[in-house]
């Protein structure tokens, strides 16, 4: 392909502008389709590439060019980082065992106990199994986390189109002149 230096950007461009105009004339829950049949040419190069949709039949875009799907609630599972969820567990827990705002020897013990199991647990292919006492309300608790992790994502975007090189277009820059002329370019 012989376009000028700097197409595929300008193109990048152009595109995320006509996917927000589309995202403005559909609602997120539609599901559509579409067939883009389009014309891409180097006024520089004259180089030239149709668009058009593919000819195959079935599959997710059903034998059309494109299709958007609505979107989907999924869960993610580290929604809540880990390093949040366990300072937060520690940051609720270890004061109980201490008096106010100070950390006496029993909550610097617990701190010291848990970091040290911390490490055990990396080491371990199920330390909870092995080591836990509270296996059953660890469990829940940590399930209650993870349901708190759904999201609404946007749905996929997918593409069934053939990108067809015209070998031998010719460019007519006086021609393209004479029609921006009566478009009033």
């Amino acid at each position: 392909m012989n376009f000028t230096d700097g197409c595929g950007k300008a193109l990048k461009k152009l595109g995320a502008l006509l996917d927000r105009h589309e995202s403005d004339r559909h609602g997120q829950d539609e599901d559509y389709f579409s067939d883009p049949n389009m014309c891409v040419i180097d006024l520089n190069t004259g180089e030239t590439i149709l668009i058009q949709p593919s000819d195959n039949e079935g599959g997710k875009t059903k034998g059309r060019g494109y299709r958007k799907c609505r979107s989907v609630e999924q869960r993610i599972p580290h929604r809540v980082p880990p390093s949040l969820q366990m300072a937060v567990v520690l940051d609720m827990l270890v004061p109980m065992l201490s008096s106010g705002n100070k950390v006496g020897p029993l909550a610097q013990a617990a701190y010291d106990r848990i970091a040290t199991a911390m490490v055990d647990a990396q080491q371990s292919d199920d330390w909870l199994k092995q080591n836990g006492r509270h296996v059953k309300e660890v469990k829940q608790m940590l399930e209650q986390i993870q349901n708190m992790t759904w999201t609404t994502r946007k749905g996929d975007s997918l593409l069934n189109v053939d990108f067809n090189v015209v070998e031998n277009a010719q460019l007519d820059l006086n021609a393209i002149k004479e029609l921006e002329a009566l478009n009033g370019f």
